[in-house]
């Protein structure tokens, strides 16, 4: 009897054992499975917010929904920059008095080159490219054409009351899908206070409507020389023929 009470009880202790075994390692797997589970989570939502922010950074960058590396495509394709000169009359004022004008504007494949002249109409002596890294020139694509220094005057120094007229020349041809241009003095330490000696000025230059009232022109000139030539071969009224 006894020997058979001993043979149960280590019966009961091994199956009592085993059990423990078992949910201990039950709740081990489960405790992996819910690790695993979160990761891919955590990881499904970064990978959707990174997807997320880099739509909103082209959208910003790109309103018309082009990948930037088809944008960056065209600049380097020289058969889609546009080749033209045009003539300007783009005009920007500061509160420090300063009055800038863009007169004309040089597009080759190279270079785009820029007329312009600021007369500085403050107290004191500006400077339109302070340190030599201020002025830039961008599209609405989101393209930047950096500034080819002037060795004669870097810092683009104008003495009070006196006027600068000269060429900026950036690097870099303009794509053709390029609506528009932006022209900005000081960029980076710019200011636009009354007192600033280093005036952060912005030139806006549409090039869709550049191009547009030029084709009209065009049109314009065209049409009166036809009538001129019309004209020229009806006989005049009045006069007898012989």
């Amino acid at each position: 009897m006894t020997k058979n009470k001993l043979k149960h009880n280590f019966k009961h202790k091994i199956i009592n054992n085993t059990s423990d075994i078992d949910n201990s390692n039950s709740g081990f797997v489960l405790g992996i499975v819910s690790a695993v589970l979160l990761i891919a989570c955590v990881s499904v939502l970064l990978v959707f917010n990174n997807r997320q922010v880099q739509r909103i950074i082209i959208d910003k960058i790109n309103p018309d929904g082009q990948k930037i590396s088809d944008i960056q495509s065209l600049i380097n394709d020289s058969d889609s920059l546009i080749e033209v000169e045009k003539i300007l009359n783009v005009k920007a004022e500061h509160p420090n008095g300063t009055v800038g004008r863009l007169t004309n504007i040089s597009f080759t494949k190279q270079n785009t080159i820029v007329e312009m002249v600021v007369t500085n109409g403050s107290l004191y002596t500006i400077y339109l490219n302070l340190h030599g890294k201020g002025v830039v020139l961008v599209d609405d694509l989101g393209n930047k054409y950096n500034f080819k220094l002037p060795a004669d005057n870097p810092d683009l120094e104008i003495e009070s009351g006196q006027s600068f007229k000269g060429e900026l020349v950036f690097e870099g041809g303009v794509t053709a899908k390029a609506n528009s241009l932006t022209l900005i003095t000081n960029n980076q330490i710019g200011s636009d206070q009354p007192l600033s000696r280093r005036p952060k000025i912005e030139f806006y230059i549409p090039l869709q409507q550049l191009f547009v009232n030029s084709k009209n022109d065009s049109q314009s000139t065209q049409d009166s020389l036809n009538k001129a030539i019309k004209e020229s071969k009806e006989p005049k009224k009045g006069l007898s023929r012989l």
